[in-house]
């Protein structure tokens, strides 16, 4: 931003406007994290792990690394293509954690998906990562 440009906004429109584009990245975020589930492009999710995962995939639980996360998960997306993913749930209010629901839907069955991202020097990394079938 230029000097002219801050002095016409004054503090009120900089701060505005700066909330409104952490704002911005932080729905980036979220919806990021849902394209990629919903493409199951493991690749491109374990990017926003954090360097250990607790992770549940229906019945298993466990904590895992970041490639142990994806390698688990690029399994679980071979048995089961997405087709549709909708957010159902969010939870940003929070500028340190955001919790997340999505219902995956594949050609077999219907699935919960959640996951919890926590603030970790101003980049929000999933911690927590969890798939459940919906009966």
């Amino acid at each position: 931003m230029g000097i002219r440009l801050i002095r016409k906004m004054g503090l009120t429109g900089v701060m505005c406007f700066v909330m409104t584009v952490g704002f911005a990245n932080i729905n980036d975020v979220i919806d990021d994290i849902a394209s990629c589930v919903r493409g199951g492009n493991t690749k491109e999710l374990s990017k926003y792990f954090s360097s250990t995962v607790s992770m549940t995939l229906l019945n298993d639980e466990g904590i895992y690394s970041r490639v142990q996360a994806e390698i688990i998960l690029r399994d679980f997306f071979g048995r089961n293509a997405p087709t549709g993913v909708k957010i159902a749930h969010r939870l940003d209010s929070n500028p340190n954690f955001r919790y997340v629901v999505l219902n995956l839907e594949t050609a077999k069955d219907t699935f919960r998906v959640s996951y919890k991202l926590t603030n970790n020097d101003n980049m929000f990394q999933i911690t927590e990562f969890r798939i459940e079938p919906i009966y």
